[in-house]
């Protein structure tokens, strides 16, 4: 493998409404979601997405139908372990 797999995220496991997830880092094919969360008008919109396409790297066998049932209630574990899992938090902030 190339210099560039140091540049790859590392996907991590958590445990969110009971059962244990891969999360695993986003990358630039998601640039396009991640630039939505920027603007208040698609914030919402692309957080959902966000979470969806996590999810559905996690679970790849989960349906459309299932994705989009996902309970409310786990946004905001799904969303802190996305932060984390892509080094976003303000801890992890560098200027590399």
């Amino acid at each position: 493998m190339s210099k560039i797999s140091q540049l790859m995220g590392k996907s991590k496991t958590f445990t969110i409404g009971g059962i244990e997830l891969e999360i695993k880092p986003r990358t630039l094919k998601d640039l396009d979601v991640i630039v939505d969360l920027s603007d208040e008008k698609k914030k919402g919109l692309a957080l959902a997405e966000l979470i969806r396409r996590t999810l559905k790297d996690a679970i790849p066998d989960a349906t459309d139908d299932e994705l989009a049932s996902i309970g409310i209630e786990h946004f905001k574990t799904l969303s802190e372990a996305i932060v984390e899992v892509n080094g976003l938090s303000k801890e992890n902030a560098s200027t590399d």
